[in-house]
Formats: structure tokens, sequence, C-alpha cells
């Protein structure tokens, strides 16, 4: 038997292995990270603007990933294993400082605008703004007693905990590692 009759696999054609590899590296990164951005993922891919859109396009069109979009700013990409709720709590954790504010209502219990303030180092537009945001997706809620007015967790905070120890590594933060193993401790 000579050498060329001997069957080989075919191999899948050079740019065809390029394709794959490149989105299977978007898929990593949307899983290892849920909610991560634009241009998180050209830096670490380290493909093109041009090339990266394409592959998000199509991954997007065969229902591989989600793609979250807020106020047509701000773009999020998720796998379709995160609900449509986890993600946008998701997508708020991501934010360090509304992750601070809701860490520190979760290790406060019950606290004051001004002691949020205090705890973040931002402005009080800055704080208000965020708690806006939070109150509206009904994150925390507001309490007034006499005249003064408190914020406390208004989602269950088991669930809140959950998303924040099941993603805590996507968060990058060391606030939230904290908390999560002070909560784990528990």
């Amino acid at each position: 038997m000579s050498n060329n009759s001997m069957s080989t696999t075919p191999s899948l054609p050079r740019h065809q292995n390029k394709t794959n590899s490149v989105q299977d590296k978007i898929l990593k990164y949307v899983n290892e990270i849920p909610g991560i951005r634009y241009r998180e993922l050209l830096r670490m891919t380290g493909v093109s603007n041009g090339v990266l859109s394409y592959h998000l396009r199509f991954l997007d069109n065969t229902g591989k990933i989600r793609v979250n979009r807020v106020n047509k700013r701000v773009t999020r990409y998720f796998s379709y294993d995160v609900s449509t709720h986890e993600s946008y709590v998701i997508g708020l954790l991501r934010q360090e400082t509304t992750r601070k504010i809701i860490m520190y209502i979760l290790e406060k219990k019950t606290c004051g605008f001004s002691d949020i303030i205090l705890h973040t180092r931002k402005v009080a537009s800055t704080v208000s703004w965020h708690m806006a945001r939070l109150k509206a997706a009904n994150i925390i809620k507001v309490r007034k007693q006499n005249e003064y007015i408190y914020y406390e967790i208004g989602m269950d905070r088991l669930i809140l905990q959950d998303l924040l120890s099941k993603y805590k590594t996507s968060f990058a933060e060391k606030i939230v590692d904290n908390y999560v193993d002070m909560i784990n401790d528990f």
C-alpha cells in the first residue's frame, strides 16, 4: 500500500480554525466574566475591532451569547446561563461605586445617605445617581423613620449574596472577596 492511498482526516481550512479559536476565546471570557464589556474583550482577545465585532455579532445571532444594551451606551455580554434579571444586577455590580454601596448596605443592614457618602468617598450627587438606579432596580429600598431616611437591601439578601459569591472573581475587587468570605464564615 502506498503512502498516497492512506486515508487522512480532513482538516478545516486555516481561516476556519482561526474563526473557531477567536470565538472560543470570546466564549471563554464571556463565561468567566459575565457582563464583560466590548473594550475588555478587545484587550483580552487581542483581535482587531472589526474582527471582534464580527464574531460577537455571529455569536449573538447564533444564540451563543446574549447582548445586554443599557441606554444605548453600555453594552455587556453574557452567556445564556445567566438569567436576564441576574445579568441586570451583575451589570450594576460591575460598577465599583454601585458595588461599594451595595456591599456597605449589606454589611450595615441599614444606613443613612451621609454614611454612604463617607464610605464611598464620593460627592452627594454621584451617590444619589447610583442610589436612584439601585432603587429603580429594587435592589435597595428607602425607609423613613421620623425625619430620617434609611436605606436597606430591597431584594432577597440571599439571592444578592449568592450573585456576589457566584461571580466574585469576575468583579476582581477585594471588597467583594472580603465580604463574601465574611458571609461564608457564618
